[in-house]
């Protein structure tokens, strides 16, 4: 935000930090368990060891920065007032800020591994993601992101104590913290919101791309599951006709969760930005790293035999198989050219 004037400090009575905080906290035991099962269920059963889960157990990790850390020292720091040592509140929200960029970039990743698999040959994909290649893929979003750091660092401000008592000083810590240190400069604002209109660009190109060549298919695929619907007649189910709505689903639920406070980041760069609208936008966007291992798993089948399986009592991923992921592309049927289907096999 633009200087400390901007959000009132002491706005907040203790029946809204106490609701602000009981959020936090479901969202805490919520995000934590789905990312969690997320990132086990692609370690223990080997057919979901593929390119595509690797970016979406990376995204898992940034969203756990948040969930499981975060978070929790938010809800104690809003319910309680507590105030943390300058150190320490630095580190917490140096954390924060790397998960969210590091998440917003694995929705980059994913979305243009979706467009690649989708709309390209097979042989396209399967050069562009080897095992090393996808490895460096992940570890530039975190190189990118500790860059992102950098001017967070060279302009963070502890929340200054104004105000008479322990219930307002937590007041003043939610209003300032991010609930607003982290934004508590033009430059560390303006980073945000440029991170989060960099990757809307790319997730909003890809999929409408993703889509537009499902819907100019003869054979339609499930795009979230990336397996082909054999045999269909030329007159489509209403089931399969919509399956490729599926991608402007996901689409349009990161465009929701992450444009409000786009839009607020920008305004608060030149005007002050009222206590109500900051706190609503910045509990929208938290949601989106509760969502995202929901969001990319639900419609995928592997995924729910290998949830299946655990259910059932079996931790090792025996009954799910060990053989490396065959994915089964779009059938592409273009104008003057014969229908084809590519087989992709992931390496492990």
């Amino acid at each position: 935000m633009p200087n400390d004037t901007d959000v009132p400090e002491c706005a907040l009575g203790r029946g809204s930090r106490i609701s602000i905080a009981t959020i936090y906290s479901f969202m805490c035991v919520l995000g934590t368990i789905l990312n969690l099962l997320v990132i086990y269920l692609v370690v223990t059963f080997k057919k979901l060891r593929t390119a595509s889960n690797a970016f979406i157990v990376n995204g898992c990790v940034a969203d756990l920065l948040v969930c499981a850390f975060w978070m929790p020292h938010e809800a104690v720091a809003t319910s309680t007032g507590g105030i943390l040592a300058l150190g320490y509140h630095a580190f917490k929200e140096a954390l924060l800020f790397l998960g969210i960029t590091v998440s917003l970039l694995s929705h980059s990743l994913i979305a243009v591994n979706r467009y690649v698999l989708i709309t390209k040959t097979p042989a396209v994909y399967q050069s562009l993601y080897q095992k090393r290649n996808t490895e460096w893929m992940i570890a530039g979003s975190w190189l990118i992101s500790l860059g992102s750091l950098l001017p967070w660092l060279t302009s963070f401000r502890y929340p200054p104590e104004r105000c008479r008592d322990a219930e307002d000083a937590a007041s003043a810590s939610f209003a300032k913290g991010t609930s607003v240190s982290v934004l508590s400069s033009r430059v560390a604002a303006g980073t945000l919101a440029v991170t989060i209109i960099g990757q809307t660009v790319v997730v909003v190109y890809c999929y409408f791309k993703i889509f537009r060549r499902v819907q100019i298919s003869v054979k339609r695929v499930s795009i979230l599951n990336f397996q082909i619907v054999n045999n269909l007649p030329y007159s489509f189910p209403r089931k399969d006709r919509r399956l490729g709505f599926y991608v402007l689903a996901v689409c349009f639920i990161f465009i929701l969760k992450t444009e409000p406070i786009f839009w607020v980041l920008m305004a608060g760069l030149f005007v002050p930005v009222s206590m109500a609208l900051w706190t609503s936008t910045w509990i929208v966007f938290c949601t989106i790293f509760v969502s995202n291992p929901f969001l990319y798993t639900w419609k995928n089948e592997e995924f729910r035999k290998s949830f299946r399986s655990v259910m059932r009592g079996d931790l090792r991923g025996s009954t799910v198989g060990v053989e490396p992921i065959t994915i089964n592309t779009i059938s592409h049927i273009f104008p003057r050219q014969n229908s084809r289907r590519a087989f992709l096999g992931e390496m492990n």
